[in-house]
C-alpha cells in the first residue's frame, strides 16, 4: 500500500515519466529525421521542420548536422537529449527509494552512454539505439517494482507527454483518441490529480478531428493549453 505522497515527490514522479517518454520518443523520431536529412542538401529541410515542431530555434545559418548535434548533446539547448537525460536523473535520483536501484540503473546507462558518444561527437544517430532499449527497459521495471498512486503518477506523465509529443509531430488522430482513452481510466481511479475542466476543454477539442487533422494552429493550442494544465502536481 501507498505511503501518503508529497506534494514534492507528486511532482517527481509525474515528471520523471515525462521525461521518461520524451527521451524515447525524441530519439525514435530524431531518428527518422535523420534518415530525411541523408537525402536532402546540407543545411535544408526537413530537419529544421523537426526542431519547428519541437518548439526549438532554428537560424537559418546552421547546417542539419550542426543542429542534430546541438539537439543531441548540448546542455544549452532547452530541448536537448542530453537536458532531457539530466532531468530523468534529477527526479530519479530522489526518486530511487520509490522507483528501486534496478529501475534507476537504466537511466545511469543511459547517461553514461550519451556522455561518452558525446565527448566523440557521435554523428550517427543509430549509435545510440541502446538509449531507446533502456528507457524501453526502464518502464519495465517500474511496471513490475512500483504500485499504487506512486505508478499512476508516473503512468500519468507518461500519457500527458505522449500526446504532447504525438500532437506536435501531427501523428494520426486514432493515435490521440487511444492514449487520451488511457489517461481517462487515470480520470477515474486518481480523480483528484486531475483538473476537470482541462480534461473537458481537451476532450471538447480532441473530438474536432477535422480541425485536427487539418493542423489549425489555434485548435492544436488550445489542445495543448488544456493538456499540459491538465494534471494537478
Amino acid at each position: 500500500m501507498d505511503k501518503v505522497i508529497s506534494a514534492n515527490t507528486a511532482n517527481q514522479l509525474f515528471w520523471l515519466g515525462r521525461y521518461a517518454e520524451r527521451g524515447y520518443l525524441m530519439l525514435h523520431l530524431m531518428r527518422r529525421a535523420y534518415d530525411e536529412v541523408i537525402d536532402v542538401p546540407v543545411g535544408e529541410k526537413p530537419y529544421s521542420d523537426f526542431l519547428e515542431k519541437l518548439g526549438g530555434y532554428v537560424a537559418n545559418n546552421m547546417t542539419s548536422s550542426y543542429q542534430m548535434m546541438a539537439q543531441l548533446y548540448d546542455p544549452n539547448t532547452v530541448s536537448s537529449l542530453y537536458n532531457i537525460i539530466e532531468r530523468m536523473m534529477d527526479n530519479a535520483i530522489v526518486l530511487r527509494s520509490i522507483i528501486c536501484s534496478e529501475s534507476f540503473a537504466y537511466i545511469e546507462l543511459c547517461r553514461d552512454l550519451l556522455k561518452q558518444k558525446s565527448a566523440s561527437k557521435e554523428m550517427n544517430i543509430t549509435e545510440l539505439q541502446p538509449i531507446t532499449d533502456w528507457l524501453l527497459a526502464f518502464w519495465g521495471s517500474i511496471r513490475e517494482r512500483v504500485y499504487g498512486q506512486s505508478y499512476a503518477l508516473l503512468e500519468v506523465g507518461r500519457l500527458v507527454e505522449h500526446l504532447d509529443m504525438n500532437m506536435r509531430f501531427e501523428y494520426k488522430h486514432y493515435r490521440i483518441d487511444e492514449a487520451w482513452d488511457m489517461l481517462k481510466r487515470y480520470m477515474q481511479s486518481e480523480q483528484d490529480l486531475f483538473d476537470r475542466v482541462q480534461a473537458g476543454r481537451f476532450e471538447m477539442y480532441a473530438a474536432t478531428q477535422e480541425a485536427y487533422d487539418e493542423n489549425i494552429k489555434e485548435h492544436k493550442f488550445e489542445m495543448t493549453a488544456a493538456l499540459n494544465g491538465l494534471v494537478k502536481v
